[in-house]
């Protein structure tokens, strides 16, 4: 066992719970917003998967089988495999995000102000990054097992043994990524939530495609490159969308400034 990736494991998981729960609360005391807003952004990013996640399950196996039949290029079906689950993302996510805030922030007497889209995308994206962290923390308690030979028992399957070799190698510099990962799509999270959250409030709904698309673009990019150029340079181009976020969070917190859609 190599305690310094058992500290990093144990860094990444603090930090993955503590990063979107330390931005609640700074939201919440800058701005006076309740963590009730926080709580309907963890809620419906659930909800929202609960229909997501199975119609990916249901239909990338037999969408990939019919693409690899026509095209017969894997980098080809790749590419549009990545194409076909950003849209399925931004669909879904995208559409429930302007969905709560059209009807069920009005019923609840919510404001649609910045404030409230700040933390509402605060919980969207918080909440996946607690679920990643804890799935990291299992990832943790797998590394610690086998390291202590308390898995001893798993059996010879070759695509186990892989996956069992894959874990003892890891290193630190292997698991710090996911960490800076959900860092940048909370961003990007938030970016969106206030893209949606213009739509209504300014009236005009090509914001809402426009966020539709733009999440699709970063899911898209990200497994693409993920799979065909490596983790680091998925991660490059995760950068470089979330600067794109943090400078269109600043742009339309400013046009925002004194707006409210009608009730």
């Amino acid at each position: 066992m190599d305690p310094l990736v058992v500290a990093t494991f144990a860094f990444v998981v603090f930090l993955e719970f503590a990063v979107p729960l330390g931005l609640g609360w700074w939201i919440a005391r800058r701005f006076g917003v309740s963590w009730k807003i926080f709580g309907y952004g963890a809620l419906f990013f659930v909800l929202v998967q609960v229909f997501h996640t199975p119609l990916v399950l249901v239909t990338q196996g037999p969408l990939t089988l019919y693409l690899l039949e026509i095209l017969q290029d894997p980098t080809l079906v790749l590419a549009v495999l990545a194409v076909y689950l950003g849209l399925l993302a931004g669909l879904f996510e995208e559409t429930g995000r302007y969905l709560v805030f059209r009807y069920l922030f009005p019923r609840r007497g919510i404001s649609l102000v910045r404030e409230n889209g700040l933390m509402f995308g605060a919980g969207w994206g918080g909440i996946e990054s607690m679920i990643v962290g804890g799935l990291v923390f299992t990832t943790l308690l797998s590394y610690i097992a086998l390291t202590s030979g308390e898995m001893a028992f798993l059996p010879a399957d070759p695509a186990v043994q892989q996956q069992v070799a894959a874990l003892l190698a890891l290193t630190p510099l292997d698991i710090l990524p996911g960490l800076f990962e959900r860092i940048m799509t909370i961003t990007l999270h938030i970016a969106w939530t206030m893209m949606v959250l213009a739509s209504i409030v300014l009236a005009r709904p090509a914001l809402l495609m426009l966020a539709i698309l733009w999440h699709a673009a970063v899911d898209a990019a990200v497994v693409f490159l993920g799979q065909t150029s490596g983790i680091l340079i998925a991660e490059a181009s995760l950068f470089v969308f979330a600067v794109i976020g943090i400078a269109y969070i600043w742009w339309e917190w400013k046009r925002l400034g004194g707006h409210q859609a009608a009730a």
